[in-house]
């Protein structure tokens, strides 16, 4: 009876599951990439402890779950095995007869020519240490792919109630960075957007887009509700309470791409929503009227509490006034252009946009800060891997196709069907991509190890909605 009570109080408590090994592994992963690596550059401290980690836990994945994991996501590893092969395959050594004929190496010619030197082997890769930086940061991504593929559909409900929270801690810290100093202590990168609320990340745009994608899985999470009708009426005031809260955090981050994915989450947040059904008996009148106020009430205070934080900060500001940086993308979308064409077909290698970029860099953008990503994931990849990359990304968006077909398939499937959860956490995870999706046209938030593991366990959650419309 204790053992019960304590299961109902800690959903992620400790039991005899087949799949505990996994889910603990997967939550180690989840939890450490928010906490220590969510910023986008390749010299983080925390990097440090951090890789060594997710190359242990990836050992011990493939050791304990990788022939189920093989059986259940199948597509999904095939996947993520092509682009360990296409970046490993930007790091073979080429004989100098082969590397120096390929498109847009003339630059290492002359530099190797005018120091007096023989041309060397040389790979792909035009910066070999950024595309050994690349391969080395698949390896938490393939650790949290093999363990998530193994969990049951309790698990998953678990994983979304984690990101949930995970979400609104971040939020919380936004809120407190927004208010407080502007180098304050909660600040936990060197380099990141001060005075504003970034939370866990280092990006205040990646902050806006993981707040936003928390509209879908506060849908899905209302959804899946089972209990008492009193419960159901707090677990809804709840949900609307954090529905509303994420409007003013979203805002705190003066991000005018993360406020129009807002909105594009509320819309899929409609899509997924199915209404629960309460089972069993109030406990009294009382107990009913309980459940309303406290639920109404801690929803009036924080709604009150953070719309007052962020009237007061300056984020609001930085929605209406010209942005620099935007411009700037603006400006070197006809430079990227020019770029990708020189590297046509192969590309510069992946990793290496900083070092490619600044090839073609003209002197009046020239600056103390440099340009680090194209802004465009799109557009990098298509300059750093070429036709391979492109094919690559092809390849997911046909794959998207796909369980978007197969979540319309089973788009009647009961609340009272023992397919309903993973149809719901299915249609959170296609929302969320698609989101993610949309924000890579604008920015790199994929270029984060936390939000990229964020995004596999979401393509988990698809691919077991696909394998369930099969069945």
């Amino acid at each position: 009876m204790k053992r019960q009570s304590l299961r109902r109080i800690f959903p992620f408590a400790a039991s005899s599951a087949p799949d505990r090994a996994p889910f603990v592994i997967a939550l180690v992963l989840l939890i450490s990439a928010f906490l220590a690596v969510g910023g986008a550059r390749d010299d983080l401290i925390s990097l440090l402890v951090w890789r060594p980690l997710t190359a242990f836990l990836l050992m011990v994945s493939i050791a304990i779950a990788w022939p189920q994991a093989w059986e259940r996501g199948r597509s999904l590893l095939i996947f993520c095995l092509a682009v360990v092969v296409l970046i490993a395959l930007h790091l073979v050594p080429l004989p100098p007869e082969i590397w120096s004929g390929l498109p847009g190496r003339d630059i290492l010619v002359k530099t190797y020519e005018a120091a007096g030197m023989a041309l060397p082997w040389q790979p792909l890769s035009m910066a070999q240490a950024r595309t050994w930086n690349a391969l080395f940061s698949l390896a938490g991504p393939l650790a949290l792919l093999i363990t998530v593929l193994v969990l049951d559909r309790p698990r998953h409900q678990q994983l979304l109630l984690l990101l949930i929270a995970i979400g609104f801690l971040s939020g919380l810290i936004g809120v407190i960075q927004a208010v407080g100093p502007a180098n304050g202590p909660l600040y936990f990168y060197r380099i990141t957007n001060s005075g504003v609320s970034v939370g866990l990340f280092a990006n205040r745009n990646h902050q806006a887009v993981f707040l936003a994608t928390l509209y879908p899985l506060l849908a899905a999470n209302l959804s899946l509700f089972k209990g008492r009708p009193d419960r159901l009426f707090f677990h809804r005031s709840i949900t609307l309470a954090g529905a509303a809260l994420l409007v003013p955090l979203v805002l705190m981050t003066g991000s005018r791409a993360g406020l129009l994915l807002a909105v594009v989450g509320v819309g899929f947040a409609w899509w997924i929503y199915r209404p629960p059904v309460a089972r069993g008996r109030v406990e009294g009148i009382r107990s009913e009227h309980r459940s309303r106020f406290v639920g109404l009430g801690i929803a009036a205070a924080l709604l009150i509490a953070v719309v007052v934080v962020a009237v007061r900060t300056p984020a609001l500001q930085r929605l209406v006034e010209t942005d620099p940086a935007s411009e700037l993308r603006i400006q070197t979308l006809p430079i990227l252009g020019k770029a990708i064409q020189t590297f046509m077909p192969l590309g510069s290698g992946i990793g290496t946009f900083v070092e490619a970029y600044q090839i073609f860099e003209p002197d009046r953008l020239v600056s103390p800060s440099y340009f680090n990503h194209a802004h465009n994931d799109f557009i990098e990849l298509a300059m750093t891997g070429g036709v391979p990359a492109i094919l690559l990304l092809l390849w997911a968006g046909g794959g998207g196709i796909i369980w978007f077909a197969a979540l319309q398939r089973n788009r009647h499937v009961g609340s009272d069907e023992s397919g309903f959860g993973t149809q719901i956490l299915g249609r959170a995870g296609f929302a969320v991509l698609v989101m993610l999706a949309l924000a890579s046209a604008a920015d790199y938030p994929l270029r984060t190890p936390s939000l990229i593991l964020y995004a596999i366990v979401m393509a988990v959650w698809c691919a077991n909605a696909r394998r369930l419309a099969r069945k």
